[in-house]
């Protein structure tokens, strides 16, 4: 898989609803909201997406810190597939 190319469904979906969430709010948004955004109870299974954007570059944030996370460029849009 291609690094902004190649998302899964489920990708795309936390990849959207953390921009949006982040822009509503102000903040970003935490792991468990994240996760109520797009159907998923599991915060193991949004950690593992995350973690899937954050090595595509897709996302960041700083380690031990809480509502850190952040989408890092949308210009560049993702293929679902």
């Amino acid at each position: 898989m291609n690094n902004r190319h190649d998302l899964t469904t489920r990708q795309r979906a936390l990849l959207d609803a953390l921009h949006r969430l982040h822009r509503t709010q102000g903040y970003a948004p935490s792991i468990r909201e994240l996760g109520a955004a797009v159907g998923l109870a599991s915060t193991s299974s949004v950690h593992r997406h995350v973690r899937i954007l954050e090595q595509r570059g897709l996302v960041e944030h700083r380690q031990g810190t809480h509502r850190t996370l952040r989408v890092r460029d949308r210009t560049d849009q993702a293929r679902v597939s």
